[in-house]
């Protein structure tokens, strides 16, 4: 009788947890479960592990921890996805496919930013505030995201307005490489079924890499960036949704080691003219 009730027990003890999770999904977040990651990558929304497709997504708490502004910084987490910044252009490549520097050439990774096409590699630097979700589908995308996304496609979408009043304030100096960050974030209702969200973003630094020749710290960087999001939607047939975005992003200078010319020839080599070392 005695076994009998501790082995009711220990059944009791296994599978109350799983009642109570099938009960309450809500907080297992704060119970630290897993939390189901809601992708668009199909046009609508679903699970991550329902949709058939090599995807990575990065939810916009995730971005915001990590401290990543752009998709350069984000491409480090996210496998298979590269990005280079160069002097003329950024390459974005999936699975190593990617387009070159030319201006005129569209990019072989699509990228989309609430569903609006951007096909200049320039457009990857726009800075990342406020976002709700990166997506990085992974192979040719052209059922769903036009001819160009034959390597794969980068769809990001941003926060949309709320229903209450919400705001936030964030900013930082960091001192030796003088680096000034300043982010504001403003949503809430304006009227019946009328909701607005406004992200202000502004972000400069001196450098921290020493240009000998220009005298000067680089790289100098100087971004500013604004989004106003306006959405309509009183529950019936017709909903709208209206957005307004500016960018202003300089950076001056990279990260990198010029072999000049040398006063004199390298070991092994008789004297004579100045040479440039390729």
């Amino acid at each position: 009788m005695k076994k009998h009730y501790v082995a009711l027990l220990a059944a009791s003890a296994l599978a109350s947890p799983a009642t109570a999770f099938a009960q309450d999904a809500a907080p297992a977040e704060d119970q630290g479960g897993l939390e189901e990651i809601i992708v668009t990558a199909q046009k609508r929304a679903e699970g991550l592990s329902d949709v058939p497709i090599s995807i990575s997504a990065v939810s916009g708490k995730q971005i915001e921890s990590y401290g990543q502004t752009n998709l350069e910084q984000i491409s480090s987490s996210v496998p298979n996805l590269k990005i280079t910044q160069t002097a003329i252009a950024n390459r974005i490549a999936i699975r190593g496919i990617a387009s070159g520097d030319n201006k005129g050439f569209e990019q072989s990774v699509a990228m989309f930013v609430d569903g609006v096409y951007y096909g200049r590699d320039q457009l990857s630097r726009l800075p990342l505030i406020d976002m709700e979700r990166v997506e990085v589908l992974r192979g040719p995308q052209p059922t769903l995201f036009g001819k160009n996304a034959i390597a794969g496609a980068v769809n990001i979408t941003t926060r949309s307005p709320t229903d209450e009043f919400e705001g936030s304030v964030s900013g930082l100096y960091e001192f030796n490489h003088k680096e000034f960050q300043l982010t504001g974030v403003l949503s809430g209702p304006l009227s019946d079924g009328v909701e607005a969200r406004v992200v202000g973003y502004y972000r400069t630094m001196d450098g921290y890499f020493y240009n000998t020749k220009l005298d000067r710290d680089e790289p100098n960087v100087d971004e500013k960036y604004f989004r106003g999001k306006l959405e309509f939607d009183r529950g019936g047939p017709f909903a709208a949704e209206l957005k307004l975005e500016y960018a202003d992003f300089e950076a001056k200078g990279q990260p990198r080691v010029s072999n000049g010319v040398q006063k004199g020839p390298p070991i092994g080599v008789e004297e004579g003219p100045p040479f440039r070392i390729i």
